[in-house]
């Protein structure tokens, strides 16, 4: 405001609170009217974060609905877990077992002699390990047999003077990751190399061929050769057998390699925890709905609280005659308009008797919440989960077992497609030329028993195969196999081939499928290529599904089929095994969660509704500030105005007193002299 220029000193006037009571007058109207209206708007933007953080609240209990894995849990419960646990995946199916836990699996132990120090020189040589069945009987040192698994690589190791300590080759056989661990035990005297097979299973034992530099042999145990477990030298000591667990589920026999076990129930994953013969353990895998109804209530409760929200804020009260701070609001009003209608829908593409919210029990009631009856949700969902899954999340639902929904695109409508196979996919494969059964026993010796290969466009480093004689096709198939699938290159790339021996041909297939499937062989030796009937040479390239879906030409790649026009753009499907034709169909639906969610992104995000609507109180405030500010400055101009028609009163009125005072004394003089006279 300006300074004060006067006082009233010609006036007598207090002139300063004269302009104070004058500019507060004129500025209070102005000042109350922005007052009330930055309260409305202020009370505006905090209900409309109040709306916003509610809304917020519907859509994060909604992402655990999106999901469908949400709608896919199963329980199993054991009556004892100190003998075995269990865990059910999605494709579980639902029963009650009683169980008997004979025998547990174990992996293969083998421990070496005593040696003075983990630093002690062992010897040097070639060391090759290998996976397998083995017949050895410890109690009389039998060496009856071995018979290769062909799903495991064999492991060579070249042991020289860099590593042919105990310590050494412990790191050596560490290093290599092959199935096989070593470590360095003190006894109390001694210092002892023990082996363990990764894996247990008596599939899974260990046989140790050495080849000793120091007499080209491993039957004495001295040097390499004392490391050699084998039909020819048994030089260390089994301390542990390789065993299958055994148990009995409701009187049928199981073994199995791991004491997790997979593949004995569908779906359903056993723990062994420990052996007791003629104790029975009861395993109950049922349909778990826990996880539904927690999350159905979980998102109930907040669209009541979202409801409630809008009831207090954007509605009349006819009692108390008051109107809520967002009556009238369009971007309220369209936001819980469009959710109260998804809400209501039938879901497309579903068929039965669940087909709507209200059908797993959430109603409307009258003043708007919903309403939840678990009993009925729990009712649709022992009746049909898969249904109340697709209710909620987007997802497929194949009538064939062999197809599996993977997944879709935004293109994907929902509906009811066919599909069919016009040719399965297949893996590559290369074929070689016929060999005389009766070579076998076939001898494979040095230096003429290496190859490489090229799987699926990696190359395999140098493949040497054991020098021995191969007593059938299918022992020397199982060598070629393990040998293939050790090399480390092929490994770490995840690819691997199965090879067999039929119709007196050996056959080398990639485990994947497709166009990109292929087998070749790169480089092999003349003799070891003549006894086999492998030469170099690419073998017959994999190729992909080829179909339809809904009756529209789909793209294969391996074995999934994807839809790239029509309703069903986007749509992709695994197809297993190799059965042409026909296979069924696979109902789509996108659930109502993805509509819900699609509301809710209009109104929450950076650019939605709500943001816009914010943004525009927001500039309303600013607006009002700006005016506070004209305000100041017009009240400023108006004080000056008014002190400079005062301060001229002022000065007026004391001139006006100044004659008076001058007058008053000179008719006071003039009574006085005529007095006198």
């Amino acid at each position: 405001m300006v300074s004060i220029t006067s006082s009233g000193l010609g006036s007598g006037m207090d002139i300063n609170g004269l302009v104070t009571k004058l500019v507060e007058a004129e500025k209070a109207p102005a000042v109350t009217r922005l007052d009330k209206a930055e309260a409305k708007i202020q009370a505006r933007i905090s209900a409309y974060g109040s709306f916003k953080s509610a809304l917020s609240a519907v859509r994060d209990s909604l992402a655990v609905l999106g999901k469908a894995q949400t709608f896919q849990k199963v329980s199993a419960t054991s009556s004892d877990n100190t003998v075995l646990t269990a865990t059910a995946g999605i494709n579980a199916d639902a029963g009650k077992y009683r169980m008997e836990v004979q025998r547990l699996a174990q992996n293969h132990a083998l421990s070496s002699k005593s040696h003075d120090s983990a630093s002690a020189v062992v010897g040097s040589g070639t060391l090759t390990i290998k996976f397998g069945t083995t017949q050895y009987d410890a109690g009389t040192d039998t060496y009856a047999g071995f018979t290769q698994n062909p799903d495991k690589g064999t492991l060579t190791l070249t042991i020289d003077d860099s590593n042919n300590t105990l310590t050494g080759i412990r790191d050596a056989i560490n290093k290599s990751a092959a199935g096989v661990t070593a470590s360095i035990v003190y006894n109390g005297s001694g210092h002892q190399l023990v082996l363990n097979s990764t894996d247990s299973g008596a599939k899974n034992s260990l046989q140790i061929a050495v080849t000793d530099t120091s007499d080209g042999n491993n039957t004495d145990n001295l040097g390499l050769s004392a490391l050699a477990f084998n039909q020819t030298a048994t030089h260390l000591t089994q301390n542990q057998v390789a065993q299958d667990a055994q148990l009995s589920i409701n009187g049928l026999a199981v073994n199995s390699s791991t004491n997790t076990i997979t593949d004995a129930l569908k779906g359903v994953t056993l723990n062994l925890q420990q052996a007791q013969v003629g104790k029975f353990v009861s395993l109950d895998v049922s349909y778990a709905d826990t996880d539904v109804k927690t999350a159905v209530s979980t998102f109930v409760d907040k669209f009541n609280e979202l409801a409630r929200n809008v009831s207090t804020a954007a509605t009349y009260d006819p009692q108390t005659r008051t109107a809520g701070i967002l009556l009238g609001e369009s971007t309220v009003i369209n936001t819980m308009s469009r959710l109260r209608a998804e809400l209501g829908k039938t879901v497309t593409g579903l068929t039965g008797t669940t087909r709507s919210l209200a059908d797993i029990g959430i109603t409307t009631q009258k003043d708007g919440t919903l309403s939840f009856d678990s009993a009925k949700l729990s009712k649709a969902y022992a009746t049909d989960r898969t249904a109340v899954a697709a209710l909620f999340a987007v997802t497929g639902r194949p009538s064939d077992s062999s197809n599996l929904y993977v997944s879709s695109t935004r293109d994907t409508l929902a509906g009811q497609y066919g599909v069919e196979v016009t040719q399965s996919a297949s893996q590559g494969l290369l074929s070689g030329s016929s060999v005389v059964g009766g070579v076998f026993p076939l001898a494979v010796s040095e230096p003429n028993n290496s190859l490489k290969i090229k799987v699926n466009g990696v190359q395999s480093g140098s493949i040497t195969l054991t020098p021995t004689s191969y007593a059938s096709g299918s022992e020397l198939a199982a060598e070629l196999q393990t040998r293939i699938n050790g090399d480390s290159t092929l490994r770490l790339s995840g690819t691997a081939v199965k090879v067999s021996f039929s119709n007196d041909q050996f056959q080398i297939q990639s485990n994947s499928y497709g166009a990109s499937s292929q087998v070749e062989i790169t480089g092999i030796n003349a003799q070891l290529s003549a006894s086999l009937g492998l030469a170099t040479g690419v073998g017959v390239a994999g190729h992909n599904v080829t179909g339809t879906i809904n009756g529209e030409v789909a793209e294969g790649d391996g074995q999934v089929l994807t839809a790239i026009s029509g309703s069903a753009k986007g749509l992709s499907l695994l197809m297993e095994g190799s059965r042409t034709g026909t296979r069924g169909t696979v109902d789509f639906t996108r659930g109502i969660m993805e509509q819900i969610n699609s509301v809710l992104s209009a109104a929450l995000d950076n650019n939605g509704m709500l943001a816009v609507r914010t943004k525009g109180l927001s500039t309303s405030i600013t607006d009002i500030t700006r005016q506070r500010t004209d305000l100041s400055t017009r009240m400023e101009t108006y004080q000056r105005q008014l002190y400079i028609r005062f301060n001229a009163m002022d000065s007026m009125m004391g001139k006006l007193q100044a004659t008076s005072t001058y007058l008053t004394q000179q008719i006071t003089a003039l009574n006085a002299a005529n007095k006198q006279n």
